[in-house]
């Protein structure tokens, strides 16, 4: 059974802050003037980095999400590589959504960054549906496989989790969002690998949640809760989402984006002893909307430690419908 070792204190709150925030803003790193360019993951493999970032053409009436990859040598300049899951024409479940996510890269913060191979594979997780349109519900999740990096990747033939399973909880039973999976070491919850996700139902506000493995291809829920619900505590919150779990020394940090009504969105942070019991940061905001050009929405986390820089990737909107990946950094870039 887990242990509950409370909440954390505001001395260590704040230790971490200092060591998680980029106050620097770089801006645009991958942009695309057709599409809207969303939800980065990063990962190194062999000498490269790579990311992993989805896109839909702006026209969303007649498009659906497609998944990407770009490569770099400094964090900073990236080059695209192509496309690893596109649309289908047919009627499978995944056939016009398709948001990939990697999997298992090295959750210690400052840390390899490395994507790490489970059972001789690599694998992304991504949200999957087959309607037109922008986030069209219902949304499962799917996992697929492949044997390097750049490469090819084979789907799963059906769901890993579904809004439609029989044990689907309360507030997950329209749409299943981004999944981040990693293996824990310390197997905390008792397994190998865990993933954390944000999903949605009829109420339209969405929740993070947790699912659990011992083979990272069979999951299975863990808890009959959210994890992070703050649909109680926050006056106007819609969404608490895209949860990426880091390790600072003994510590889970979780960084998620909100999305308050009237108030938009910011990125920030929540840290825990075991993976269940959260304390949330209540100071600054990670990110925030501050330029003309993220002048709507600035969410979307993937944050990283190389060589003594803190990287912040995050997904900038603005008002001339305008959706890119920008950059803030704890040191000023040249």
């Amino acid at each position: 059974m887990r242990e509950n070792k409370g909440k954390i204190s505001s001395e260590k709150m704040n230790e971490i802050y200092e060591k998680i925030k980029t106050p620097y803003k770089v801006g645009a790193v991958m942009k695309d003037d057709e599409y809207l360019v969303d939800s980065p993951t990063l990962f190194r493999f062999d000498n490269k980095w790579y990311m992993v970032f989805i896109k839909i053409h702006k026209d969303v009436s007649v498009s659906g999400y497609e998944t990407h990859m770009a490569s770099s040598d400094n964090l900073m300049d990236w080059t695209y590589e192509g496309k690893l899951f596109e649309r289908l024409e047919n009627e499978h479940w995944d056939s016009k959504q398709i948001a990939g996510y990697a999997a298992f890269v090295d959750p210690k913060f400052g840390g390899s960054n490395r994507i790490q191979p489970v059972n001789g594979k690599y694998y992304i997780s991504y949200l999957g549906g087959n309607l037109n349109g922008y986030e069209t519900d219902p949304l499962s999740m799917g996992l697929a496989y492949g044997s390097s990096i750049p490469g090819n990747f084979t789907r799963f033939e059906q769901p890993i989790l579904s809004p439609s399973d029989k044990d689907a909880r309360e507030f997950e039973r329209l749409t299943l969002y981004k999944s981040h999976m990693f293996m824990d070491e310390a197997m905390t919850l008792g397994h190998r690998y865990v993933n954390v996700y944000n999903a949605k139902a009829s109420d339209h506000r969405e929740r993070i949640y947790l699912a659990v493995s011992d083979d990272a291809e069979h999951w299975e829920r863990y808890l009959d809760t959210p994890i992070l619900d703050e649909t109680k505590t926050i006056d106007g919150l819609v969404i608490s989402g895209d949860p990426q779990i880091v390790k600072i020394d003994d510590y889970y940090v979780m960084f998620y984006f909100r999305l308050i009504h009237n108030k938009g969105t910011h990125n920030t942070f929540a840290v825990s002893e075991n993976l269940v019991d959260w304390t949330v940061w209540e100071g600054e905001p990670l990110i925030r909307p501050e330029y003309d050009w993220e002048n709507k929405y600035a969410h979307k986390s993937w944050v990283l430690k190389h060589d003594g820089v803190v990287y912040h990737y995050y997904c900038a909107v603005n008002d001339k419908n305008e959706r890119f990946i920008a950059l803030a950094t704890s040191k000023k870039m040249q």
